[in-house]
């Protein structure tokens, strides 16, 4: 292990940087040298009088940089010289930020990546594999499609088949051609009063009125829903009952059980978002189980495998399968082979339960950090979730608290951004838990949180 040691004194912006740029000067100048095994971060942030987590963001930024490669157990080495632009695979990641972004509700990553490569290395020693080139006229392979019916199968109990599964770019595209397929420009659907965004923007586009259905802490009021079902004349209905997005809720089985019923009663389509189901590990029966003659169960694998796996599949009512393959062919016309294929052998070769258990356990650390730090102003909080939901305390309120946060280097996403319709929003914010690359980022956003939250606030300035 080398002693070699950063200086500091004649650089500025952020510390993690700071090093980052120290390490790339040291490797260039030849005072690093390949092979050669940095200091333990918990030795290098004391020696250098920073914290544990800026030396972390400092390796990992070296890291990204192609400057050196960490295992666990065994310490943090150098690669060699500092590679040029050409030669460094693309990142999504921004530079030169010292922000914690909780914006995002995503899987962590870190941990799909080796398995990816170990997969297309497979794919790739195949005798024959043109037909992950080609156009596929019935939007997806028969392995494919069964593999989709499988994935649902074994995260719901759901009885499938392949005639009943389309497969779709991610639960998003799903969402989108399954509305697609059951409504016109003018149409009525209900949500969530609280919902995803995304399905608030997918309406808009689409011309179709979106009504808020009400909520409370177990998802959907039955008795609400069904009301409002006989004023409306609603065409469909779009939904998460598991792990709903922003509020975490997780709808009980006799609920699920009554939405079913209204629909039949009313006619009513049901658009099921499982995105999250696959990870949350629930036992309950979705509400296609009790109404499959008018449900859409919409699921994928980026939240529970990984973000850029862009594999969804949707199980459709039997006289609804051929007009719903048919809007997948106007949209995009298929899913892309190779990533199908990915999907295909990571649900069957036990890939794709390894990283959903990873997903977990991740999960399970940071809510459990998230609980410690911010436990006195009650989150709501699921283990398995990559998000939760704050009320803020009194007198703050959404907007004003996410300006503050924002000027303190953490971002959030407030109540107006989950509103269905032009109801007032509560004075909440949406936590992600899962974008933050490390558990150290996580609590340090965290934190800062916190303090904003013991610091009173809230109050605009007075006026005459």
């Amino acid at each position: 292990m080398t002693i070699w040691m950063p200086d500091l004194a004649t650089r500025g912006g952020p510390k993690y940087l700071a090093i980052a740029d120290a390490i790339s000067d040291a490797v260039s100048s030849g005072d690093l040298s390949p092979g050669e095994k940095l200091p333990p971060q918990r030795n290098l942030a004391y020696d250098i009088g920073v914290t544990l987590g800026t030396v972390t963001r400092a390796y990992q930024e070296a890291e990204r940089r192609g400057l050196v490669d960490g295992e666990v157990g065994r310490g943090t080495f150098v690669l060699g010289d500092e590679p040029d632009a050409a030669s460094v695979f693309v990142s999504s990641e921004p530079t030169g930020t010292n922000v914690f972004d909780f914006t995002h509700a995503t899987p962590v990553a870190g941990a799909a990546g080796k398995k990816l490569a170990r997969t297309l290395a497979h794919i790739a020693a195949q005798p024959d594999i043109d037909a992950l080139a080609n156009y596929q006229l019935e939007t997806g392979l028969e392995p494919h499609l069964a593999a989709g019916a499988e994935w649902i199968s074994r995260t719901t109990n759901l009885k499938t088949s392949t005639e009943r599964v389309a497969l779709t770019n991610g639960a998003q595209h799903g969402v989108l051609v399954a509305l697609m397929s059951v409504t016109q420009p003018g149409d009525t659907i209900l949500a969530e009063s609280l919902t995803y965004p995304g399905i608030i923007h997918l309406a808009h586009q689409l011309g179709v009125r979106l009504e808020p259905a009400p909520i409370d802490d177990e998802g959907l009021i039955p008795e609400q829903l069904d009301e409002l079902c006989g004023k409306t004349k609603a065409r469909a209905l779009y939904c998460m009952p598991a792990l709903q997005n922003p509020t975490t809720a997780v709808m009980p089985e006799e609920r699920r059980r009554q939405v079913a019923e209204i629909a039949r009663r009313h006619k009513l389509f049901i658009l099921e978002d499982d995105i999250w189901g696959g990870l949350a590990g629930e036992t309950l029966p979705p509400i296609a189980a009790h109404a499959p003659e008018r449900s859409f169960f919409i699921t994928g694998l980026s939240k529970c495998m990984a973000g850029g796996l862009r594999v969804g599949y949707i199980l459709a009512p039997d006289d609804h399968i051929q007009a719903l393959r048919t809007t997948v062919r106007i949209c995009n016309w298929m899913t892309a082979p190779l990533m199908a294929e990915v999907a295909r052998r990571w649900i069957t070769d036990g890939t794709g339960d390894e990283l959903t258990g990873w997903q977990r356990r991740r999960a399970r650390e940071r809510m459990r950090s998230a609980e410690r730090i911010l436990g006195k102003f009650s989150p709501t909080i699921h283990p398995s979730a990559h998000h939760f939901w704050l009320e803020l305390p009194s007198p703050w309120r959404g907007t004003e608290f996410a300006a503050v946060a924002e000027s303190r280097g953490v971002r959030v996403l407030t109540g107006e951004t989950f509103v269905v319709g032009r109801q007032a929003a509560p004075h909440a914010i949406r936590i992600g838990t899962g974008f933050p690359k490390t558990l150290a980022d996580l609590e340090i956003g965290l934190e800062i949180l916190r303090e904003i939250l013991d610091t009173p606030g809230g109050i605009g300035p007075a006026v005459i």
